[in-house]
C-alpha cells in the first residue's frame, strides 16, 4: 500500500520559494561574469535541482520492507521485522532538534538530524506536523505520511504480523548524556579577537583609496575608501564567530555526542581563519602590490580544506547515527 508524503508545511514552502528565487536570480546575475561566472550559475541551479530530486515523495510497504521513495535516487528500505517501536510526534519542531547533516526546508526536511529525546535519526519529511518516528536496532527514522491514521493502522498490523508486537517508543532520559564542553568556544573567540586586532593595526597603514575586490586572476577590479576595509574585515569575523557559538549550543542541546558540536566549531574556525587571511591579503596587495599566495591557489587550498573537513564530519555523523 502506498502513502504519499504530507504537503510541504508553511516553513518549507517559504524556504523553498525564497531560496529558489534567490539562487535563480544569483545564477542569472553571475552568468555574465568573467572568467568563471557560468560555473557558479551551474552550482546555484544544481542546488535547487538536487534538493528537489532527493526529496521524499511517498512511502510504501513492499514485501518485508517499508520503503521510502525519493523523486530520484536510491530508495531507503526499512526491514519490517527490525522495527522495535514507533511514536507519533504532533509537532516535530517542539523537540530539541539539530540538523547535523541534512536539508532544513528546501523541498523538505531530509538527511541526518539529532534530537535530545530520540537521538540521531534519518529524517525523510515534507512536514513537521504528525511525524512518525520508527526505531530499529540499527537506526531511527522519521517520516511524514499524509494519511496518518491509515498509515499507522497498516504499519502496526504488518509489524505485529512479522514480529508479534510493536512497542511504543518513549523519549530517552538525558541524565547520563555527555554534552560538549563550551571550552571549545575559546577557538572562535580568540580568532575573532585576533582578526579585529589585525584589521585595526593594518588599517592605519593603508592609503585612503584601496583595492577591495579582485577577479579570479587576482587583479584588482574594485576600489573603495579605506573605511571599507574595516567593514569588510570586521563584519564577516563578527558574523562567523556568532554563528559558530550559536551553532555549538543548538547542536549541543540536541545530541549526546560531543564530537559533533566540537567538529562544527573547528569547521567554522577554518572559515574564520580564511576570512582573516583574505583581510590581511587585501592589506598586503595594497601595500606591496602582489599576493602572498597566487589568488587561484589560495581558493583551491581553501576549497580542498573545507571539502576534507566536511567529509570527515559526515563520517562522524554517520558513525553516531
Amino acid at each position: 500500500m502506498e502513502f504519499k508524503t504530507a504537503r510541504l508545511d508553511t516553513p518549507a514552502l517559504v524556504i523553498t520559494s525564497l531560496v529558489s528565487v534567490l539562487l535563480a536570480g544569483l545564477a542569472i546575475f553571475v552568468l555574465t561574469l568573467e572568467p568563471f561566472g557560468w560555473i557558479f550559475s551551474i552550482i546555484c541551479v544544481s542546488i535547487i535541482v538536487l534538493c528537489y530530486l532527493l526529496s521524499p515523495v511517498k512511502y510504501y510497504i513492499q514485501g518485508s520492507d517499508l520503503v521510502i521513495k525519493k523523486v530520484i535516487g536510491k530508495e531507503i528500505k526499512i526491514r519490517l521485522n527490525e522495527i522495535e517501536g514507533y511514536t507519533i510526534v504532533p509537532n516535530f519542531s517542539k523537540l530539541r532538534i539539530a540538523r547535523t547533516f541534512g536539508n532544513g526546508g528546501l523541498f523538505g526536511y531530509y538527511g541526518t538530524f539529532s534530537t535530545a529525546e530520540y537521538g540521531p535519526m534519518n529524517c525523510q519529511l515534507s512536514n513537521l506536523k504528525n511525524v512518525v518516528i520508527l526505531k530499529t536496532a540499527e537506526q531511527t527514522y522519521a517520516i511524514s505520511p499524509a494519511a496518518l491514521v491509515q498509515f499507522e493502522k497498516e504499519l502496526t498490523g504488518v509489524v505485529k504480523a512479522v514480529r508479534g508486537k510493536i512497542d511504543a517508543l518513549m523519549p530517552s532520559e538525558n541524565g547520563t548524556a555527555q554534552y560538549a564542553k563550551p571550552l571549545i568556544l575559546l577557538l572562535p573567540v580568540i580568532l575573532f579577537i585576533l582578526t579585529v586586532v589585525m584589521v585595526f593595526l593594518v588599517y592605519l597603514q593603508l592609503p585612503e583609496r584601496i583595492a577591495i575586490h579582485f577577479d579570479m586572476h587576482g587583479n584588482p577590479d574594485g576600489w573603495g575608501s579605506r573605511i571599507s576595509y574595516l567593514i569588510s574585515g570586521i563584519t564577516p569575523a563578527t558574523i562567523l564567530a556568532a554563528i559558530s557559538i550559536l551553532t555549538f549550543f543548538i547542536v549541543r542541546r540536541a545530541t549526546k555526542k560531543p564530537n559533533l558540536p566540537y567538529f562544527l566549531v573547528v569547521i567554522f574556525a577554518v572559515i574564520q581563519f580564511f576570512t582573516a587571511y583574505i583581510s590581511f591579503e587585501t592589506y598586503w596587495v595594497n601595500t606591496y602590490g602582489h599576493h602572498i599566495i597566487p589568488f587561484p591557489y589560495s581558493m583551491i587550498i581553501y576549497f580542498i580544506a573545507i571539502v576534507v573537513l566536511l567529509f570527515i564530519y559526515y563520517r562522524k555523523v554517520r558513525s553516531s547515527a
